[in-house]
């Protein structure tokens, strides 16, 4: 016969063996956001209580770095926690490799219900990439009758999907500057509110289920085009913005290029002062949203049991070295915000700031072991859970990158091969006495060495490709066996895919098929 205390303590030791209950997962990206824009990081004009609130409840990680700073690459190397140049994302409108597993599909085959709310950017745009549900932030995904740009037709018969109020752009013949405009229709109509809206509908739906969730909240601003409601249109006043010096041939450089790479230069101080300060009106229109979000979390009493993360997918040069947008392995556009906050009780969670460098590919592997899982083999980023916590002195601190150029960051020093086989240019700067990047060492015959040593460091990263991830017990998604014919068409109709995608190509323009 079992005495009381066998019995309980059989009880205790099997409670013990329990699987601790899995947290909900609010991942919250938003596009171009640069790492300084952000009050935590004392910039001078913004302001972002909600995101400041988080940092200060969790960890802020201030050297976060994209390992492909370009919308599709960036979002795919986070949801595979790979690298472009081995996942296949090299740039936008590339589908990955046949075989290549994504973050949503790994956590539903471990029990989670998964969404997404905004901006995915994934080619083909048919699929659903792992997510029971799916709210488009244009018209991709398998139900774009959902999405953003179906609400603005159906609720103001819009053709465009950022209707601006007529003779409020400035610049309207110019190819950068025409992005300017006051939204035409209610603030509540604009897409960061309505993504918004639909993020708090799932939390909402997701009340009382036992179900762990997993919810991609994907906001496409600040990205381009300028537009914004009121008060955040005219919220920042133009002739406060910081702003960097333009290069004395800015003027001439910007002249000098085609088409839609003159959109990517800017010459005309008060056009980055203008796009600065809606730059900066958007994400502080993100911001309050963001408050409503974590309130909305708070109020169905689902924050204790919640992770929350916020990043971006890569930054925006605003006007350093005369460049706008992203592509460019600089500070400006590959430094970007970091978050994490636990669910209650996790050691992570306490205002602390990690000055160690993070790379994207670093996210899905951390957000497995939260969760409880491993991450499978093949997944090339690290989880920094230790690191967060205070616990992991061995940590790599460095970051590799890849898209026209390579880089790698190691502590504080940054090298840049301007090729993709190591035939370029090269740059070399330290970041802790040149945080600006205007001081180029790779000449200097003390830097020798170490340029040699990192290129064959950059060399060696490119040439390591793992099989992709495989799963016990996951079949193949549909999205993971694209044909390489429709591949080979997609690259071939990508947008700035020639350098990026390691591809050549004939003199007859068709690309070659890459080894």
């Amino acid at each position: 016969m079992i005495s009381r205390r066998e019995l309980l303590g059989a009880g205790a030791a099997a409670a013990m063996a329990a699987p601790a209950k899995r947290p909900n997962i609010l991942f919250v990206m938003v596009d171009e956001m640069r790492w300084d824009a952000m009050g935590c990081e004392k910039h001078p004009v913004v302001h972002t209580p909600n995101i400041d609130k988080l940092a200060k409840e969790g960890v802020r990680f201030s050297s976060s770095y994209s390992v492909s700073p370009v919308c599709s690459p960036a979002r795919a190397c986070v949801f595979t926690g790979r690298y472009a140049h081995v996942n296949g994302v090299t740039t936008n409108g590339v589908p990955a490799h046949q075989g290549e597993l994504f973050l949503p599909t790994i956590l539903k085959h471990h029990g989670y219900h998964t969404a997404i709310a905004g901006k995915l950017h994934y080619t083909p745009t048919r699929f659903d990439y792992g997510f029971d549900q799916f709210w488009s932030f244009s018209s991709e995904g398998p139900t774009p009758e959902t999405g953003y740009n179906e609400f603005l037709r159906k609720k103001h018969g819009s053709p465009a999907k950022w209707p601006i109020v007529p003779g409020t752009c400035p610049w309207p013949d110019d190819p950068l500057g025409k992005d300017v405009g006051l939204f035409k229709h209610p603030k509540e109509d604009f897409e960061t509110e309505w993504l918004t809206d639909r993020s708090v509908d799932y939390l909402r739906a997701r009340k009382g289920s036992s179900q762990p969730w997993f919810l991609f909240t994907s906001y496409l601003k600040p990205h381009s085009p300028s537009v914004e409601p009121e008060p955040y249109f005219n919220m920042y006043d133009p002739k406060a913005m910081p702003i960097p010096k333009l290069p004395p041939n800015a003027a001439a450089l910007r002249a000098e290029q085609r088409d839609r790479a003159r959109r990517h230069y800017v010459d005309n101080e008060e056009m980055m002062r203008v796009m600065s300060a809606k730059y900066y009106g958007a994400i502080t229109h993100i911001d309050a949203q963001l408050g409503r979000l974590f309130g909305e979390l708070r109020r169905l009493n689902m924050a204790d049991d919640t992770l929350v993360l916020f990043t971006a997918d890569h930054g925006n040069m605003l006007g350093d070295r005369g460049r706008w947008f992203k592509g460019l392995q600089y500070e400006g556009s590959a430094h970007v915000p970091l978050i994490w906050r636990g669910p209650k009780g996790a050691k992570e969670n306490g205002g602390r700031v990690v000055n160690k460098v993070i790379e994207n590919t670093d996210l899905a592997p951390t957000i497995l072991e939260a969760a409880g899982l491993s991450a499978p083999e093949g997944i090339q980023g690290s989880s920094f859970l230790k690191l967060a916590r205070g616990q992991d002195a061995g940590w790599k601190n460095r970051c590799y990158s890849q898209l026209r150029s390579g880089m790698l960051l190691d502590g504080n020093l940054k090298y840049i091969d301007n090729s993709l086989g190591g035939t370029g240019s090269r740059e070399l700067y330290d970041l802790a006495n040149d945080p600006k990047e205007e001081r180029n060492l790779s000449a200097d015959p003390k830097q020798k060495e170490r340029v040699v040593e990192m290129a064959r460091a950059v060399a060696a990263w490119r040439a390591d490709r793992p099989a992709p991830v495989r799963v016990n017990g996951l079949s193949t998604p549909a999205y993971a066996t694209v044909s390489a014919k429709e591949r080979d068409q997609a690259i071939a109709n990508a947008p700035d895919v020639l350098e990026a995608a390691g591809a050549e190509r004939t003199k007859g323009g068709r690309k070659k098929k890459q080894k």
